[in-house]
């Protein structure tokens, strides 16, 4: 790594673990590189020019900026490998201790695979592991055996669209009982707050929420300025599940995954 991208890094760290300004002095003092107050003094007027850092007050150090905190957490957090998970009560205990929403549920999609009719009275969708029962309807059976194959997350999208209400329900039923844990709703609350945002909340606790997002980092859309949200896979004894969290840019999100997957 180059000077610059040390004493970067540097006052990042330092801030993600007080979310004070940190001066040139205390930086040194901090650093475990034999770098002198008056380099990083240098090196804090650089990255202040390339809108890395800003200076709060005259008399104040410096923090890192809204894009200086994005970059360093894409280029520090590994999202593409699925985190392995041994045991729920450490996510629980990383969620109160850095003070991030996370949410974890399981990983299902199973095909629609076939379609029984039993009389004149039920039809019987059946997935890769389970079956769900509906009253028969001559119309409805014809319309189904037409969508044999799909996912049963996209069986649920078109039966609402199509007023299916019977199978909706049935099938959200099924994803809503696929929910592992839901907590730090807490910072959810506060940011709903300071963005003065019901809907906010309403988003992110929507039941099918999760399923339209891809593995990945977000800072924009649904996700308001100042924080980052982050989608990915994740293993609990085996089984896979969708992990989400969110929290501010300036939450220690490298700490709170190691802490959660130990």
């Amino acid at each position: 790594m180059s000077k610059r991208e040390v004493i970067l890094e540097s006052i990042i760290r330092e801030y993600l673990k007080s979310n004070e300004p940190i001066g040139s002095f205390e930086l040194q003092e901090r650093m475990t590189l034999n770098i002198s107050p008056s380099t990083i003094r240098i090196y804090f007027k650089k990255l202040s020019l390339e809108g890395a850092l800003i200076q709060l007050h005259v008399s104040s150090g410096r923090v890192p900026t809204r894009k200086a905190l994005m970059d360093y957490w894409i280029n520090k957090l590994d999202i593409q490998n699925p985190i392995a998970i041994y045991d729920i009560d450490k996510v629980q205990d990383s969620i109160r201790d850095y003070g991030i929403y996370c949410a974890l549920q399981k990983s299902i999609n199973p095909i629609f695979a076939e379609l029984l009719k039993v009389g004149e009275r039920f039809l019987i969708l059946v997935f890769d592991d389970q079956e769900v029962v509906l009253k028969y309807h001559k119309k409805v059976e014809i319309f189904l055996n037409t969508l044999i194959g799909s996912s049963m997350k996209d069986l649920k999208r078109i039966s609402a669209s199509v007023g299916l209400y019977e199978l909706h329900n049935k099938l959200e039923s099924i994803f809503t009982q696929t929910a592992l844990l839901n907590e730090g709703k807490n910072e959810l609350y506060k940011i709903a707050k300071e963005i003065d945002s019901e809907e906010f909340i309403d988003k992110i606790e929507e039941p099918q929420f999760l399923d339209t997002l891809n593995t990945g980092m977000y800072f924009d859309d649904f996700v308001p300025e100042g924080c980052m949200a982050v989608k990915q896979h994740a293993t609990i004894n085996d089984d896979e599940v969708e992990m989400f969290c969110l929290g501010k840019l300036d939450k220690d999100f490298e700490s709170f995954f190691n802490k959660a997957k130990e």
